[in-house]
């Protein structure tokens, strides 16, 4: 999907290019590397530290959650002869209870890792569309995308929404 997307914006621009013949002015058009850009932003590197951090907590309470865990198994396995069948139920409870906590607190890491990630990529990525705007507005671009086919910028004037909303149905 996103490569269709990708290869539709392409298209787009490139169409738009070709028509510059039966145009009043040449599009002008402009492309940069975003992933090149982005990495030697000072930003990125400071957002790969704090994840690297916020990773590095989370590992470090999930490994003393399993050695709890192992802490406990150990116990019960040097014990399991001697306690009553009461205390066994009771003891494999508090066993099973911290490793469903484990399992949890990993999964719900994961998903908390990646939602930082996230949040700080995307800080990342709205400075690089501001300053894309900003150039591309000050040099006089039309459009301007990604060597990969991701339109980071395009002028209003040639915004079709209300056209295909039309050609939808979806307007009269």
């Amino acid at each position: 999907m996103k490569k269709a997307i990708q290869l539709l914006s392409l298209c787009f621009v490139l169409a738009f290019t070709i028509n510059t013949s039966f145009a009043q002015r040449a599009l002008k058009v402009g492309h940069f590397n975003a992933s090149e850009l982005i990495r030697k932003m000072p930003d990125y590197d400071s957002a790969q530290n704090q994840l690297q951090t916020y990773a590095t907590q989370l590992r470090t309470e999930l490994d003393a959650m399993q050695k709890e865990y192992e802490r406990m198994v150990a116990e019960y396995e040097a014990k399991q002869d001697q306690l009553s069948d009461l205390l066994k139920q009771n003891k494999q409870k508090e066993i099973q209870d911290i490793y469903s906590r484990i399992y949890t607190f990993r999964e719900n890491s994961q998903a908390e890792l990646s939602s930082k990630e996230q949040e700080l990529i995307q800080a990342i990525y709205e400075k690089v569309r501001v300053a894309t705007e900003n150039v591309a507005k000050a040099n006089k671009y039309d459009y301007i995308i990604e060597k990969n086919g991701i339109l980071w910028y395009a002028t209003d004037n040639d915004d079709v929404t209300a056209l295909i909303e039309k050609e939808l149905g979806l307007r009269k």
